[in-house]
Order: C-alpha cells, then sequence, then structure tokens
C-alpha cells in the first residue's frame, strides 16, 4: 500500500480500476475488446502529441476494459516522461510480474534495466507501527491502515508521513528521501490526551473559593483538567472576591492564572429574558440570558446585546454584601431591516412609442399628399401597494397616462368648391388603469435591485384637433389664402388590456423612504382600432376620394402599442 500516485489520481477523477483483475475475472467481450483498442489508439495519438497526462488517462481506461500487456507497457512509460517514478517503477514491476511468462528474454531484460533505474530515482517508507487499525495517510494521500506489510513506494524529496487512531495521539513525520532509500515510521502511538491543565492561585491573604464555570472546585489554590475552551473562573470569599473572567484552556496545555482578588464585593444577577443574549460586565462577557455572580464593591456598567434586539446598557453600583438585581428584558431593534410586510409607492415616468403612431394618417395616406406623423410622447403618474413575501412581492398598480402626437396632409384642390389646403393635426390620449402581479428584489439594506411584471386593463379617451389652412387657388373664386378652419373630434374612449415590466433599483435606508429609479416597457393590445370622434360637417374633399374616409370617424389608435421610457419615484415601507 503505498501513496496516491499519478496514475492512481487520474484512475480515480476518471472511475477507472488500477488493481489487475484477477485470475478468475470473466474474460474481455469482443465490445470490450474493441472499446480497449479505440481507447488505446486514442493513448498513442495523445503521447505523439506530448500531452502524457491525457495519454496515461487513455491506457488507464483501456487497461481496465481490457488488460494487455503493451497497454500495461505505455502506462509505465507515461509515469516515466511524467517524472513520476514510483508510479513508473510500480508499472514496470506489474508488466514483469504480470505479462514476464510471455515476453522475450531481451524483453525481460529491457523492463529489468527499467525497473532498476527507477529504483535509484524513488525511494520508500516503510511504515512500523504496532498498533492495528490506525490510517496511514502520506502527503495527505489514505495509505493504507496499520499493519502494513510491504514499504510504500514514493518519489524523492521530502514526505510527511501521518499515522491516526481514535483514542491516540495523531503520530506525525517527515522523511526524506534520496535515490535508493528506505525511510522507517515506527511508534508506538501514545494514548490521546482530552484535556487542558488550569492551576488558579491568589495573593496569600485573601481567603477565596475558585469557582470555574459556575461551580465550587475549592478553595484558591487549585489546579485540574479541564475541557478544552473557554471556562469562566471567578473568586468568592467572605471579605474578597475575584470578578468573572474568561480564560481559554487549550488541548493538551498547562494555563496558570492568578485571580485579581478585590476586597468587598456584592452579590449580583442578571435576567435578559433572551436565552442567546450576551451580558457583559465591565466589558467582559460573564454569562448568556441569565447571570449572578459576585462582584466588587462600585461601579459597573452592564451590556446585554442579542441578534436583531436592541442592546440594553446601564451603569449600576455593588454594596459590600449586598445583591443586586438587574430585570432587563431586551426590546426588538427597530432599526433592524424588515423585509416582509406591506409597502408603497409613487412614481413618475416618461415614455416614447417605438412603435410609432396608429392613427388614420398613418393607416391609409392618400398619394402626393405629403403625409407626415410624428410617433407619440407622453408621461404618467403610478401607485403601487404590495406586500413582500421576503424576496417576492405582490403588487397592485394604479396609473394615469397622458400622450401626444401630431400629423399633417396636403391638398391641391381640384374643384371649383374645394380649395388647395393643409391639413394639421393634434392627436390626445389620456387615461388610466390597474394591474396586478409580481415583483422580485435583493434583499440588500441600502441597494436593492427590483423588477416587477404586472397585468391588467387601461381604458383611454382619445381626441383630435384639425386645423384647415387655405393657399391660393384658381380654383375656387375667391377662397384667400391663409384662411383656418380648426376642428375638435368628439372623445372617444376604448378599453385594452396591458403589461406592464420595469427593472431598476431602490436606493436608501432600511424601513424608510427610497428612491425608485427604474426603465419601464408597457404594452397596450388595442386590438383592431378605436375610432376618435367626428368632424361633425367639415368637408374633407378629395381625402374622401382617395381613401376610405368616406365617413367621419377616424382611427385614432389600433394594434398593439408598446410605451418605453424611464421611471424615479419613491418607495416606502420596507
Amino acid at each position: 500500500m503505498r501513496a496516491r500516485s499519478l496514475a492512481a489520481v487520474l484512475a480515480i477523477a476518471l472511475g477507472v480500476s488500477t488493481v489487475a483483475p484477477s485470475a478468475h475475472a470473466a474474460p474481455p467481450t469482443a465490445a470490450d475488446v474493441a472499446s480497449a483498442k479505440k481507447l488505446f489508439e486514442q493513448g498513442l495519438k495523445l503521447y505523439n502529441e506530448g500531452s502524457y497526462r491525457e495519454a496515461l488517462a487513455a491506457f488507464l481506461r483501456a487497461n481496465d476494459v481490457s488488460p494487455r500487456a503493451s497497454i500495461q507497457r505505455n502506462i509505465a512509460q507515461c509515469n516515466r516522461d511524467l517524472k513520476d517514478f514510483a508510479s513508473a517503477y510500480d508499472a514496470y514491476q506489474t508488466l514483469l510480474t504480470k505479462y514476464g511468462a510471455t515476453m522475450s528474454a531481451a524483453d525481460r531484460r529491457s523492463v529489468q534495466r527499467a525497473i532498476d533505474e527507477l529504483a535509484m530515482l524513488s525511494g520508500t517508507v516503510r511504515v512500523t507501527v504496532t498498533e492495528p487499525g490506525a490510517a496511514v495517510a502520506i502527503d495527505g494521500h489514505d495509505a493504507g491502515t496499520t499493519p502494513v506489510a510491504a514499504p510504500v513506494r514514493l518519489s524523492l524529496g521530502s514526505h510527511v508521513v501521518t499515522v491516526t487512531k481514535a483514542g491516540f495521539e495523531t503520530l506525525q513525520k517527515e522523511v526524506k528521501l534520496a535515490g535508493g532509500d528506505e525511510a522507517r515510521v515506527d511508534g508506538p502511538l501514545q494514548p490521546e490526551v482530552t484535556t487542558g491543565h488550569l492551576a488558579v492561585t491568589a495573593p496569600a491573604n485573601a481567603k477565596v473559593e475558585v469557582f470555574v464555570d459556575g461551580t465550587d472546585m475549592g478553595a484558591a489554590p487549585w489546579e485540574g483538567d479541564l475541557k478544552p475552551g473557554v471556562h469562566i473562573v471567578e473568586g468568592r470569599g467572605t471579605d474578597h472576591s475575584a470578578a468573572p473572567k474568561q480564560i481559554d484552556v487549550p488541548k493538551h496545555a498547562r494555563v496558570d492564572m492568578v485571580l485579581d482578588v478585590a476586597s468587598r464585593t456584592g452579590h449580583v444577577q442578571v435576567d435578559s429574558h433572551t436565552s442567546d443574549a450576551a451580558i457583559f460586565v465591565d466589558g467582559t462577557q460573564v454569562g448568556t440570558g441569565v447571570w449572578e455572580g459576585m462582584l466588587p464593591e462600585g461601579e459597573h456598567q452592564l451590556s446585554i446585546q442579542a441578534s436583531g434586539r436592541r442592546e440594553y446598557k446601564r451603569a449600576f453600583l455593588v454594596h459590600a454584601g449586598e445583591s443586586f438585581v438587574a430585570d432587563a428584558p431586551l426590546e426588538g431593534d427597530s432599526s433592524a431591516p424588515r423585509y416582509e410586510g406591506i409597502y408603497s409607492g409613487l412614481a413618475l415616468f416618461g415614455f416614447a412609442t417605438p412603435s410609432g403612431a396608429s392613427n388614420f394618417i398613418t393607416q391609409a395616406c392618400p398619394p402626393d399628399s405629403g403625409c407626415q406623423t410624428s410617433s407619440p410622447l407622453g408621461a404618467g403618474l403610478a401607485v403601487r401597494v404590495g406586500y413582500a413575501f421576503g424576496w417576492i412581492s405582490v403588487e397592485g398598480m394604479a396609473l394615469g397616462t397622458y400622450d401626444y402626437s401630431t400629423g399633417s396632409l396636403s391638398y391641391p384642390g381640384t374643384s371649383t368648391t374645394d380649395a388647395a389646403r393643409t391639413e394639421s393635426y393634434a392627436f390626445h390620449r389620456f387615461g388610466g388603469g390597474g394591474a396586478v402581479g409580481a415583483r422580485v428584489s435583493s434583499l440588500d439594506p441600502h441597494l436593492r435591485f427590483t423588477g416587477s411584471a404586472l397585468g391588467g386593463v387601461v381604458a383611454m379617451g382619445n381626441l383630435f384637433v384639425q386645423s384647415a389652412t387655405s393657399v391660393a387657388s384658381a380654383t375656387v373664386p375667391g377662397e384667400p389664402a391663409g384662411n383656418t378652419n380648426q376642428t375638435t373630434s368628439s372623445t372617444t374612449t376604448y378599453t385594452a388590456p396591458v403589461l406592464i415590466f420595469d427593472a431598476g433599483v431602490l436606493v436608501g435606508w432600511p424601513n424608510a423612504v427610497k428612491v425608485h429609479i427604474a426603465a419601464l416597457a408597457m404594452f397596450e393590445f388595442v386590438g383592431g382600432g378605436a375610432n376618435g370622434g367626428s368632424f361633425g360637417g367639415t368637408k374633407l374633399g378629395n381625402l374622401g376620394q382617395d381613401i376610405s374616409f368616406s365617413t367621419p370617424a377616424r382611427q385614432i389608435a389600433g394594434g398593439t402599442q408598446v410605451f418605453i421610457g424611464p421611471v424615479i419615484g419613491f418607495d416606502l415601507g420596507l
């Protein structure tokens, strides 16, 4: 049994056994032979490319599927090229032992020469610890359990051998190997020491009892074995006392402690009503939850601390021979961040419409009319209320929006009653609605990343203002140029489903106001279109002939409306 070599580590990583099949193992099948051949050829290719580590892995897998002398020889050669001389020695030794009977005399001599050379490039460690069942590790790798019958072959240099067993002290030894060396690691293992030793003394004129963790250990001086760790030691006497003090007693070590004795003491009892609260007296922790002990006469500082609670602090006086009781229930800390509960928010947002306008001018523009339209621009106000369950929340939103766009056309005038003119339009859309959905937020107290997805309904009002300005025309005698008629349509509404998404950050303080900065995307699904108001009796001239606007009704919005823009606001609550 020896420390893991490079070959063994690779084999374990690949799930390949490095132990040669027994004489009674089933012979490889035709599929096994084919698989091993493929792996062998892959290993040869990698070896020829200089990828010795990868080639070794392929040869190990091939040897596990269908062992052959040629594969074993290549395993040995790869280890040698990787300068893992101990693994190469073992591989050549296995080759000679397992396949020597079928090898030629020249091949056997060649393998033996390689073994002899590698023996001088490696060394062995013999573990002779007599305690049975102890775990042996070399350089942190398992090397079996005692008794270890055979020496473990290793590469040259320094190695650390560790022998461990429950109930015994760990034996660790560093060995240095030169070519052909054999180092020895022997015992016996020593029984494990599980305690530390504490010795407590007091000034000669002070008669005090030594208390360790609240237990009376007898009069000072006192010494004894304790479990390793931190202990609280104090001295109590009729005329003298020593304040509680924490002392760390390491395993195997002896600690000497002199009690800091003071005359005139009083009894103190503290109850925090919180089991995990740490109780400090004069800056030293003396207990958890509830504590009582003796303190010197005079003023002392009491501090009680617990996670999620407001620190309790006060000064108190101890009088000789009297008792002082501090009943100190801790209060909740309102400054601690909360991530569950109700929150609200108010935000302003602006938006543009990358989908463009969908009014009647963009939908059906007569030829040569010089149509021009602008994409709607708008703004809105949103009020949000939600309930957070940690990082995820259920949220409702009420919002109102307004957007504005323009359009224009030109007409040459084609009859004595139809003057040449320019028509311009101002489109107004306004309304609001509500949506519900979910929001996710990170849980940092001051900078929280947040995003939401909500669905709902909006109801929008629509109207447009038409301005028709005449130009000089020979077709309409007496029609003055620059004459302008303006008409406002009636208001028409539509109701549409809406999806709202936002992503941004909340910046502020826990359980207080936070600034909300985000980007918003809103999708309205208007459907086949919404009709705005009418012109009443206003003539449309060629417009009614060139495109299907023979009735006063005019489409203001239709299809899917996309709105994208920034959001700024504030949140209250969590």
